[in-house]
């Protein structure tokens, strides 16, 4: 196998392989071709929404977002929200994840990021405290009636 390219996300990532990577977070792979492309010049457009994959093989086997946000406090600080990290099953083990994770982290170092945070489930909090992540709360989720 070779390695892993991490890279930003392009348009004709979109079917390969990215929306059936995060199936396993939530069903994705079956959105209607031109609301995906709403959804990505969307997500392009903003230059603080950084979707990272990884193409390994010329196909995409992982991803994972970093949203940077603005903030009042800490004379207009940044702080960098990870979310929907993935990796499709049949490369787990292969330090994927990591590598995508060392990119956005580095990003948001770059960018200027105070702190990085994101919220996991315990079976994989051992993953994010191997790349220097501490647990510092506890998270509450409100679902919104839509």
């Amino acid at each position: 196998m070779s390695e892993p390219i991490i890279r930003e996300l392009r348009e004709e990532d979109l079917w390969n392989g990215f929306l059936t990577s995060l199936d396993s977070l939530r069903m994705a792979s079956d959105i209607d071709k031109d609301k995906a492309k709403q959804i990505f010049k969307k997500i392009n457009s903003n230059e603080d929404h950084i979707i990272a994959v990884a193409e390994l093989d010329g196909k995409i086997v992982g991803s994972t977002t970093l949203l940077i946000e603005t903030k009042f406090i800490h004379n207009g600080g940044l702080v960098g929200h990870i979310e929907d990290v993935v990796v499709n099953e049949k490369y787990h083990g292969k330090k994927i994840g990591q590598k995508i994770m060392k990119y956005l982290l580095n990003i948001a170092e770059k960018r200027g990021c105070y702190k990085t945070i994101l919220d996991c489930t315990d079976d994989v909090k051992i993953f994010y405290e191997k790349l220097g992540f501490k647990h510092t709360a506890n998270e509450l989720r409100y679902d919104h009636k839509l």
